[in-house]
């Protein structure tokens, strides 16, 4: 897989980043992965950069994706780097799939970091 994904043990918070497009195939693969990083955590916490992704396969990837996030126990996701468009489609999905983890998006990645650790102060 293109993406890069990575555990940053200082904020405890996993990391993915989608470059160029994402198919419904990658998709699939993200629930287990994520379970897998997120084993003996502290926090199910998830920064989604897609400053270098170009689009999603269809509105089934997208999907997909929500359920994999549910699948993994993810409860926080933060996207950054989202056009408007992409903004959009994405909270119409996230509210018709039921998605469990709450979502937002951002510009930078420290607003990201601060909204999921005002996230914890809450739980």
């Amino acid at each position: 897989m293109k993406h890069k994904f990575w555990y940053d043990e200082q904020t405890d918070v996993l990391h993915q980043q989608i470059i160029g497009d994402f198919s419904t195939a990658e998709a699939m693969t993200l629930g287990e992965y994520y379970t897998e990083s997120f084993k003996d955590k502290p926090y199910r916490q998830l920064i989604v950069d897609l400053t270098e992704g170009t689009k999603m396969e269809s509105r089934e990837t997208r999907q997909i994706s929500n359920k994999m996030l549910d699948a993994g126990g993810v409860t926080d996701v933060a996207y950054i780097g989202a056009t408007s468009a992409t903004r959009m489609i994405a909270k119409v999905l996230m509210k018709l799939g039921n998605l469990e983890a709450k979502s937002d998006f951002f510009k930078t990645e420290k607003e990201a970091l601060n909204w999921l650790m005002n996230r914890r102060k809450k739980k």
